[in-house]
């Protein structure tokens, strides 16, 4: 039988650095039936005329400013041919069976429209980056299995709760069907939005552990933290209100504040990660973050109320499975 056609969508924004060894992994894939198409956010530091001398055959689409990871694969995806989508970021590097054993999956469970590859620390192969991602009750997503060694308990295909856009393969026309990535997110929390809505329309996820990716963390945006942890409190807020049930909704600050009360914890112990977002900024600027977030949900507040109408229509699962399904999984 024919190889079903895999896009391979690659948003990059000055990541001429990463490039080269992304785009080269991609090339060098043993499934040969795939499209790559980098999306270029206004990059100015070279990548486009980097690509176009060393990747000509690689198609590279233009856009004037940075619209952010959420639009550049929207772009993305509505230029593609494929049958499935695959999203990379630009700072990652794939191994040569990536997208085979993804796809050989993919095409026996018409069930499933997500699947999520092994994610390893680029700088140390032995640590796990993600194995799919878990949500808090205040919709705040952790990668499953973060900064542990890679072990036995990572290496089992199993069904998870949704997969990390950072790599990441979609069935097309599910994606199309739950509305592709939310415009407004820009960057962060979009892939949990997206995985969640498609959850709702019934279909599942599964962890590929043969399939495996090795990411910079953070590398495009490590330098401009304070509007990456806007993006990601905004962003996750936002996902609360269009897709929690109303009694999560309501109940979410309680977790927060354990939440925020565990970062403080973890910053006084000097502990690693998620904590270390937080550390390096003054509570001036935190207050300011989150009073700038209360602003932008008040403004977007009917749009999201719209947005949330929607998502509840077209749903196909019942409340209780789908406050089954956002309970963190510790």
């Amino acid at each position: 039988m024919k190889n079903p056609l895999v896009s391979v969508i690659v948003v990059n924004w000055n990541g001429k650095g990463y490039l080269d060894a992304c785009l080269s992994s991609l090339k060098s894939q043993s499934f040969s039936d795939i499209e790559i198409v980098v999306v270029d956010n206004g990059s100015v530091d070279g990548s486009i005329e980097f690509i176009e001398k060393k990747y000509s055959d690689i198609r590279v689409i233009k856009n004037i400013k940075n619209y952010g990871f959420a639009t550049g694969n929207n772009i993305g995806i509505r230029a593609s041919k494929g049958k499935y989508i695959a999203t990379l970021n630009n700072d990652a590097m794939a191994e040569r069976d990536w997208i085979k054993n993804l796809i050989s999956v993919a095409e026996k469970r018409e069930d499933i429209a997500m699947f999520a590859p092994k994610i390893l620390s680029y700088s140390n192969a032995g640590l796990i980056e993600s194995s799919g991602m878990l949500v808090y009750p205040d919709a705040i997503a952790k990668c499953r299995g973060y900064l542990e060694k890679d072990g036995e308990k990572y290496n089992r295909m199993e069904k998870i709760l949704l997969p990390s856009a950072c790599a990441a393969l979609y069935r097309k026309d599910i994606l199309f069907t739950a509305g592709l990535f939310d415009d407004d997110y820009f960057a962060y929390c979009e892939d949990i939005d997206l995985g969640l809505r498609i959850r709702m329309l019934g279909f599942g996820c599964i962890y590929v552990p043969e399939a495996k990716v090795y990411h910079h963390y953070s590398a495009t945006s490590r330098n401009n933290m304070p509007f990456k942890i806007y993006l990601i409190e905004r962003n996750r807020l936002w996902t609360l209100i269009k897709i929690f049930p109303w009694a999560n909704l309501i109940l979410s600050p309680i977790y927060t504040l354990k939440r925020y009360l565990s970062y403080c914890c973890a910053v006084i112990s000097h502990k690693d990660p998620p904590s270390q977002l937080y550390k390096k900024m003054s509570g001036f600027t935190i207050a300011f973050i989150l009073l700038k977030i209360c602003g932008s949900t008040s403004l977007n507040l009917i749009k999201l109320s719209k947005k949330r109408s929607q998502i509840m229509h077209n749903k196909k699962m019942n409340k209780k499975i789908i406050v089954k399904l956002l309970q963190y999984d510790k």
